[in-house]
């Protein structure tokens, strides 16, 4: 009898890892099924993000000063955003196509990459529009921050 649990219990051990292997597995492929079904809202949220980032640091005539500035910028920076998800979806449906335009696909990757250029061009300008009226005091504590947590040092090997 002894030897049965023994067998049972291992069984059950063996049906509780596979399950959570299976139920883990759909659930990773679920959220990313989500992830790619969201399309361009990465790039919306991740400038968001920045610009909470220095808006974080900032308070009194320098945090209005920052968002008066990100706000007279944010209609610029959403049709250049709207404008990289076109570009991509154009991308998209012509690799669909059964015989794919080579000058289709060619148009609609740069059509993707000038967009994205105007989002980027739009934030930089934005920081730098900011930066000109801030204050020494803010500007000392946003270059601190940022000297704080750089992401990506540079390594000299």
């Amino acid at each position: 009898m002894l030897e049965n649990k023994k067998l049972i219990y291992s069984v059950l051990a063996v049906s509780l890892a596979l399950n959570f292997f299976v139920i883990g597995g759909a659930g990773f492929y679920a959220l990313k099924w989500k992830n790619i079904r969201a399309d361009g809202n990465w790039i919306e949220k991740r400038l968001d993000r920045a610009e909470s980032r220095f808006l974080r640091h900032l308070y009194g005539e320098d945090e209005a000063l920052a968002k008066r500035v990100f706000s007279q910028r944010r209609p610029a920076r959403q049709a250049a955003v709207k404008e990289v998800r076109a570009a991509r979806h154009d991308f998209r449906d012509s690799l669909k196509a059964e015989t794919p335009d080579p000058t289709q696909i060619i148009a609609s990757l740069n059509r993707s990459q000038d967009a994205a250029e105007q989002v980027n061009e739009n934030f930089h300008g934005a920081l730098r529009d900011m930066a000109q009226g801030l204050s020494p005091e803010a500007r000392r504590k946003i270059a601190e921050h940022m000297r704080r947590h750089r992401h990506h040092k540079r390594r000299v090997d």
